[in-house]
């Protein structure tokens, strides 16, 4: 177990391994489980699938994690064990939610103290914004508020596009893709096994997700808060360890890269919450103008759209890192006008479908397909 944990390619490939094997195994018993006690996820107003779906797949990603995670991370991570009870107080209402219905101010709340256990007794929260406004030190208390906001705020984000099949998995698999490379590269050994046990279980559940047959299965809200969280604090590591010139690789843009890395949640979060205040609409009530729903209007598969949207955070991933030296504000606008301008041209290709259908006495429904 020593030279396990010492060698770090040997570490890393072991949680990698070990999580995609127990995700492998969990999903089938999840899914007999789930069937047998009929927990199906059933079809909504707000909710695309048409047919009963098992969920709780994330309670089979949390355990393959968790197994590979912490058994390839000792000797790499003394604040492991604050960052694992974060994570289990999230998982236990992620699956209360999937399973009876949670207030969303609870759910919030839960997500606040996930955050602040992460910012109190690790200490791991922003200390620099990076010359933004040529500000760079900000006081303990601000740091604690930006962070806290900033978890909870991606968290919710990656919530939001677990809508399609394969997006949600696709974008944590890129996601945790890249932040781990790069912490690899840093010698930051016990944030790269983090990534590489969540990376091998995502690759298995979007598999099963992706599934049309027997084994399909969603993430559910127990999947979407333990990644989406898991996704927030390799975010403020990231950036953290570039602002404190300790990393091998160091990053001017490291907030814009960060944005880049998770633009997919992010830009399609900011979109909603501007929709919603123009057409003065509730803010938190769930409706069908997210980004995934543009592509399917558009006529396009749900693996087809996923595939889009994933090769788009990936060309905006590698842009990002090519222009790191043009600066923050500079690059994230060139981000936001990259998104903008997909947005526009899918609008544009969602109003000459719906034209053409209606004058051929079909409306397309939420799925994009014709009724």
């Amino acid at each position: 177990m020593a030279t396990l944990t010492s060698n770090i390619l040997a570490a890393m490939l072991f949680a990698f391994a070990s999580s995609m094997l127990i995700t492998w195994d969990a999903i089938p018993r999840i899914i007999r489980v789930v069937n047998s006690r009929k927990l199906k996820d059933k079809p909504g107003k707000h909710k695309i699938h048409k047919q009963e779906i098992p969920t709780l797949g994330g309670i089979g990603i949390f355990a393959a994690f968790s197994f590979g995670f912490l058994f390839a991370v000792t000797g790499h991570m003394p604040e492991v064990t604050y960052f694992m009870a974060a994570l289990l107080i999230l998982f236990f209402i992620g699956v209360k939610d999937d399973l009876i219905y949670l207030n969303p101010k609870k759910k919030l709340l839960v997500e606040i103290v996930a955050a602040l256990i992460i910012v109190l007794f690790i200490d791991l929260h922003f200390t620099s914004i990076h010359g933004i406004f040529r500000l760079y030190a900000i006081s303990a208390w601000v740091s604690y508020i930006i962070t806290v906001f900033l978890i909870v705020l991606i968290i919710n984000a990656y919530n939001l596009i677990d809508g399609i099949d394969g997006l949600a998995a696709s974008v944590g698999i890129i996601a945790s893709a890249t932040f781990g490379f790069w912490f690899w590269l840093s010698d930051d050994y016990g944030y790269a096994i983090m990534a590489a046990a969540l990376l091998g279980s995502l690759l298995v559940f979007m598999g099963y997700n992706l599934s049309s047959g027997p084994n399909k299965i969603f993430m559910g809200d127990t999947g979407s808060l333990i990644v989406g969280f898991i996704l927030a604090v390799f975010a403020v590591r990231f950036n953290e360890l570039n602002a404190s010139s300790t990393a091998n690789y160091q990053l001017v843009s490291s907030p814009a890269i960060s944005i880049a890395i998770l633009i997919v949640p992010l830009f399609d979060m900011l979109r909603i919450i501007t929709l919603r205040l123009y057409h003065r609409l509730p803010l938190f009530e769930a409706d069908n103008r997210h980004l995934h729903h543009l592509f399917l209007r558009a006529g396009l598969s749900h693996r087809r759209s996923t595939a889009y949207i994933a090769s788009l955070n990936i060309a905006l991933i590698s842009l990002a890192f090519l222009l790191d030296g043009l600066g923050i504000v500079i690059l994230c606008f060139i981000l936001l006008g990259i998104c903008l301008a997909v947005t526009k041209i899918l609008l544009i290709a969602v109003k000459k479908r719906e034209s053409v259908l209606s004058d051929n006495g079909l409306i397309v429904d939420e799925e994009g397909h014709k009724a």
